[in-house]
């Protein structure tokens, strides 16, 4: 990965040879409490036999949680198979779920079809939208789980099958359940250990590390050289509310990449229609999540402090620098925002995020 950092998700997590105890979830990037709180959680899970239940918004990165369980379980070289229930017809999703013998149906090809459960025997099934699945598929996919067996159509023999499912939801499942949308009897058994994905303005914190993760993606992909990120647009990026997740940052990233024409990325590089919603007044600019914030230019100013310090992970002397302040003025700025907690922080999450013989962060 060449030093850059890590993944769909994103951070700057320093590639280097991931730890045994970490394999799977160097891709998991984000340095904030509350992330690292759900990462720990998944660690623990990922040795656990027991269907998984993927909770959040879309695009804040569930597949990759999904495959970061499988990769860091028990048998990472088994198969990881992904199927997506929302937009397909009942019929389409029960054959790609079941598959078919030959003669099923008119259409059905000569040989059959292995089905996505029978693909995913001994490894994991990961089952994206589930709440979009038909009611009247629900209880074929509940007797799989119950009871191993699955009859592809047009079969009245079974076929024996052990997989872990991971399913994820964009959806409050248990009003789907209360609704009638959703069988109970299946909620209750796929989500017998489930974890909550944050969203992505609840880690802003994490922000310039996503940022410098998905740049370093577009710079290697392109064979370009690393691009560094302004603060202020740093700033601009973190008060918008980033309705799309991981999913809309990384292409507003991928944009911003392909169009600077420097190793510095600035606000000139930011996409046109950036922030997407007219800012025709200041109820219209709150809504899209970049209003200034009420204390005028001294809170200005921190802001732009706090996220030049995470973007480059408490290195007080490329803060200054970046800023064009003597290294003395800012030492007295970071103690008048009361900003040493920040470093502190930005610090610790800067090593704990450094593979095991990577090159960590110089600090001043």
């Amino acid at each position: 990965m060449n030093g850059a950092m890590i993944e769909d998700g994103g951070e700057r997590v320093v590639a280097g040879v991931a730890r045994e105890s970490d394999r799977g979830f160097q891709r998991l990037v984000g340095g904030c409490a509350r992330f690292r709180q759900v990462v720990n959680r998944a660690r623990q899970l990922a040795y656990v036999d027991a269907p998984v239940l993927l909770l959040g918004e879309t695009g804040v990165g569930k597949e990759i949680f999904a495959r970061a369980l499988h990769d860091g379980g028990r048998c990472p070289e088994a198969p990881f198979v992904a199927l997506n229930c929302g937009g397909l017809s009942r019929e389409l999703l029960a054959s790609e779920l079941f598959g078919y013998v030959d003669g099923a149906f008119t259409g059905a090809r000569r040989t059959g079809m292995v089905g996505k459960v029978e693909a995913a025997r001994g490894g994991t099934l990961f089952l994206d939208e589930i709440g979009e699945m038909p009611l009247d598929l629900q209880p074929y996919l509940l007797r799989v789980l119950e009871s191993g067996e699955i009859y592809p159509l047009g079969s009245n023999k079974p076929r024996t099958v052990q997989f872990r499912l991971v399913a994820a939801c964009n959806r409050n499942l248990r009003a789907e359940v209360a609704s009638g949308r959703f069988r109970e009897d299946l909620y209750y058994r796929i989500s017998a250990t489930s974890l909550q994905i944050p969203a992505l303005r609840e880690r802003k914190e994490d922000l310039p590390l996503l940022v410098a993760h998905f740049a370093a993606q577009v710079t290697a992909r392109q064979g370009q050289p690393a691009k560094y990120f302004q603060p202020e647009i740093l700033l601009a990026l973190s008060r918008y509310a980033w309705p799309g997740n991981l999913r809309e940052l990384r292409n507003v990233v991928e944009v911003m990449v392909l169009l600077a024409a420097t190793e510095t990325v600035d606000l000139t590089a930011l996409p046109p229609d950036f922030p997407p919603q007219p800012l025709d007044d200041g109820g219209a600019a709150k809504a899209s999540g970049l209003a200034p914030t009420d204390g005028g230019l001294a809170e200005a100013e921190r802001e732009v402090i706090d996220a030049a310090l995470h973007l480059r992970r408490g290195n007080l002397a490329r803060v200054a620098k970046d800023l064009g302040i003597s290294r003395s003025t800012l030492y007295l700025k970071v103690k008048k925002y009361k900003l040493d907690g920040i470093v502190a922080d930005v610090r610790i999450a800067a090593h704990r995020l450094c593979a095991d013989g990577a090159t960590r962060p110089a600090l001043p």
